[in-house]
Formats: C-alpha cells, sequence, structure tokens
C-alpha cells in the first residue's frame, strides 16, 4: 500500500470523518491535493467577509467531491493518539519526514530530543491495524497523527510515488 497522506488533529478521528472523507476541498488540504491530482481545477471567489471561497470549478462541483470522497474512503487509516496537541503537531513532521507520503507537500523540522519517543509512537502507528472510513467510527480518538494508505494513485502519474509503496 502507499503512504498517501500525514496529518495531524486535535480529534483524529473527526478531522477524518468530517473534514477529509466528506465535505468539500475547501476544509481539507488533503481533499485539496487529491483534487489536483485528480486533473480538477478551482474556482476561488472573494466572500464579503474579505476571506476566500474554494470550490471546484465544475457545471456541478458536488460530482467532483464526491469523486474525491470516494477515493479517500476506498483507503485505510491509521492513526496514533499523542498525549497533547502540540506533541501531535511536532511528531506529523516526524511521520513525514521517515514514511514520505505521496500527497504531502509540507516538510518541517521536529525536536530531535523526542526522536526515541517519536520512533516507539511511529512503531505503534504502523503496526497498527488500519480502519477503514466506516469503522473509524465509535474508535478513542483525541490528539494524534493519522495517515491515509491506499492501493491507486488519486492522479494517472504514477512515477511520483513508486519509491513510496510499503
Amino acid at each position: 500500500m502507499l503512504v498517501i497522506y500525514v496529518g495531524d488533529a486535535e480529534d483524529v478521528v473527526k478531522r477524518i470523518r468530517t473534514n477529509h472523507c466528506s465535505g468539500n476541498v475547501e476544509a481539507s488540504v488533503l481533499r485539496k491535493h487529491v483534487a489536483s491530482h485528480k486533473g480538477y481545477t478551482f474556482s476561488v471567489t472573494k466572500r464579503a467577509s474579505g476571506s476566500r471561497r474554494i470550490r471546484l470549478d465544475l457545471p456541478d462541483p458536488r460530482v467532483g467531491e464526491q469523486s474525491i470522497s470516494n477515493y479517500i474512503r476506498s483507503g485505510l487509516w491509521k492513526f496514533v493518539v499523542c498525549r497533547s496537541c502540540a506533541e501531535a503537531n511536532n511528531f506529523q513532521w516526524y511521520v513525514i519526514d521517515k514514511l514520505n507520503p505521496v500527497l504531502n507537500v509540507d516538510s518541517r523540522t521536529w525536536d530531535g530530543q523526542q526522536e526515541a519517543r517519536y520512533a516507539d509512537l511511529l512503531m505503534i502507528l504502523t503496526n497498527s491495524s488500519g480502519y477503514s472510513w466506516s469503522q473509524l467510527a465509535g474508535q478513542k480518538t483525541g490528539p494524534g497523527v493519522y495517515v491515509l494508505y491506499h492501493n491507486t494513485f488519486p492522479y494517472a502519474h504514477e512515477s511520483k510515488a513508486s519509491s513510496r509503496l510499503l
């Protein structure tokens, strides 16, 4: 399986189920990345408040959003709950560094003094049972790091991630 995406959240299960597996591209960087790699373009409009509204540039954006949801929901999710949101945020950069996910484009430094702790957490994360989208409901949650694994790429050009197979 491919390591598609790594993220952190205050409530990992809620983030996965609410923002990544449903909703729209505006609510999730993962959804934006999947949309881009599937060839979708975006329309950006300015709201009265000054913020930007981002939607799929399609006659019916819901069709594209459903395609994105179907792809993400057909993946396998693994996650680990951390001691705090701060630990989860820093640990995600360690995981991104070690697993080199296909869709993460940012990479930051992580606290090297925590390497032993992070190595243990990564082992727990990677050795854990993965969950389908429907199996995530009711799982113990909290601040943590999650990984989306998938058998296929969200785009046609496989060469970018050929070395990222598990």
